[in-house]
């Protein structure tokens, strides 16, 4: 597959690739076993381009669509999506009206937002409401204690309609971990003293459904929350270093790797080409700092992307690349433009020329997993990085590619 060719104007591409989107959208609803899916597009889709991937579910038949910030979900309608939309931060009060304008559903997070969504639906029309319950997240929400009250008040009130009552596990993506068991014992107190089930459900998110299937038990919530998986990028995860404590080391940080036996492709592959080649003699240092110098006399590649398009710093004299079959390693410091690699001893590395194709992760490079690793983080992290300079690519095998981003 070559992405990117000498004529084409783009520096680099993140390809996504719709297919595999489709592909794991129906290997989740597999497992979801019947379940509504709330895809989760915050962050630009993670980094995939929010209003395309959300186009292609919604015909693809998700009907529910999740995103973190106003902006975000007001961007979302801006591009023509129709479809329910939730809005996972807690609301500054003035902002409700801008919900019920756009039809988005609210995340009622405290007695003081019911309050404010009461008022605000009074005056300006019906309001959606999701009830977040914290069962032990600590971010935002409603203590199991105060929710009942509070959507008792909100089920009387004119012009509210409770779309859904909900939680987030702090520990979802470690199989039959005992705080997830504990968040859901407190979840399904607060549903029992409801009495009854006043709205649609939803606990589970990606590692909920993988790797907890207490969170999508079907005689009580009605919703799974899918993001990471959906692009194909859920794995487990080694100890995460402590940011307050010393480094872990070079290649010492968490170990993400795709989780076996879920058969998820990764969407999105990262590419960019050769823009120089040189040969160096022994001892020549390369970038920032003077850390890598060249063992002998050795080619040296540039590549047209830094961490200003979200290839982290990190990488620098750890990371690897693919060019033309072959890995090949960063020299030197990452910079914000661009990044210098090590092709070899003429000869012996890939006969790498102006213009060839690099793989910074997906197929014919290292995995999204790989480059986690070095960085020292999650994919999350890797993808919701790139950065809005690189163009993204879109693919699906039944239409030609598009560009957005040129």
């Amino acid at each position: 597959m070559t992405t990117l060719t000498p004529n084409d104007p783009a520096s680099a591409i993140a390809e996504i690739r719709l297919g595999a989107l489709r592909h794991n959208l129906d290997v989740l609803r597999d497992r979801a076993a019947g379940l509504d899916i709330m895809a989760v597009v915050k962050a630009d889709a993670y980094g995939h381009g929010a209003a395309r991937v959300s186009r292609f579910l919604a015909d693809e038949g998700v009907t529910s669509f999740a995103v973190a910030t106003l902006e975000e979900a007001l961007a979302l309608r801006a591009s023509g999506l129709e479809h329910r939309i939730l809005v996972f931060a807690a609301p500054v009060p003035e902002q409700l009206d801008h919900y019920a304008r756009h039809d988005l559903e609210v995340t009622v997070t405290s007695p003081e937002v019911a309050d404010a969504v009461i008022d605000t639906a009074r005056r300006v029309g019906k309001l959606r409401v999701h009830v977040k319950v914290d069962t032990g997240m600590g971010r935002i929400g409603l203590a199991p204690g105060r929710t009942v009250d509070v959507i008792r008040r909100l089920e009387r009130a004119a012009s509210v309609e409770i779309a859904g009552i909900w939680t987030h596990f702090a520990t979802s993506d470690e199989p039959g971990d005992p705080w997830v068991h504990e968040q859901w014992r407190r979840f399904r107190e607060v549903v029992t003293q409801l009495g009854s089930f006043p709205a649609p459900l939803h606990a589970a998110n990606s590692g909920g459904l993988l790797c907890n299937p207490v969170a999508i038990d079907p005689g009580v919530v009605t919703t799974v929350r899918l993001g990471i998986a959906l692009y194909g990028l859920y794995g487990s995860l080694g100890p995460l270093p402590d940011p307050l404590g010393p480094g872990p080391g070079p290649g010492r940080g968490p170990v993400p790797e795709p989780e076996p036996g879920l058969g998820l492709l990764t969407v999105m592959r990262f590419v960019t080409r050769l823009t120089h080649v040189k040969t160096v003699a022994a001892g020549t240092p390369i970038s920032y700092g003077l850390s890598w110098r060249a063992p002998r006399e050795t080619r040296i590649g540039t590549i047209s992307v830094g961490y200003a398009d979200g290839y982290g710093r990190r990488l620098s004299n750890r990371g690897e690349v693919g060019i033309g079959g072959s890995r090949c390693a960063v020299a030197g410091r990452v910079c914000m433009d661009m990044t210098m690699i090590d092709l070899g001893l003429a000869g012996e590395g890939p006969a790498a020329r102006v213009g060839d194709e690099v793989v910074l992760f997906g197929d014919g490079g290292p995995s999204p997993f790989e480059v986690a690793r070095w960085a020292e983080t999650i994919t999350y992290e890797i993808v919701c990085g790139i950065s809005a300079r690189v163009a993204r690519r879109y693919v699906d095998p039944t239409r030609s590619p598009s560009v957005e981003g040129l």
